[in-house]
C-alpha cells in the first residue's frame, strides 16, 4: 500500500516538474540541468522522464525493505525540485510586474 502511494506521489511530482519547467521556459527562463537541457533539445525529455519513473518504480517494488526508503528519497528530491520551480515562476511574475 505504501509503495503504491509513493509511486502515485512520484508520478504526480514528475508531472508537476514537467508542467512547471515548461512554464518557466515559456516565461523566458532556462533549464539549469545540462542533461535535461540536452534531452529537451533532442525532444526526448518526456520519454526520459517516463523511463526514469518506470525504473524508480521497478526499483521500489523489487524489494520492499529498500523500496520504501528509495521511494521516499525520490519523492523528497522531486518535491524540492517542484518547490524550486514554483519559486522561479513566482520570481518571474514579480519581474514582469516591475
Amino acid at each position: 500500500m505504501i509503495l503504491l502511494l509513493l509511486a502515485i506521489i512520484f508520478i504526480i511530482l514528475n508531472i508537476l516538474d514537467i508542467t512547471t519547467t515548461r512554464k518557466i521556459l515559456r516565461n523566458g527562463g532556462y533549464e539549469a540541468n545540462p542533461l535535461a537541457r540536452f534531452l529537451m533539445r533532442i525532444h526526448l525529455f518526456i520519454q526520459a522522464k517516463i523511463l526514469m519513473v518506470v525504473i524508480v518504480f521497478l526499483m521500489t517494488i523489487s524489494n520492499e525493505s529498500t523500496g520504501i526508503p528509495v521511494g521516499i528519497l525520490c519523492c523528497g528530491i522531486y518535491f524540492f525540485i517542484v518547490l524550486n520551480n514554483l519559486r522561479t515562476i513566482r520570481l518571474q511574475l514579480k519581474d514582469k510586474e516591475a
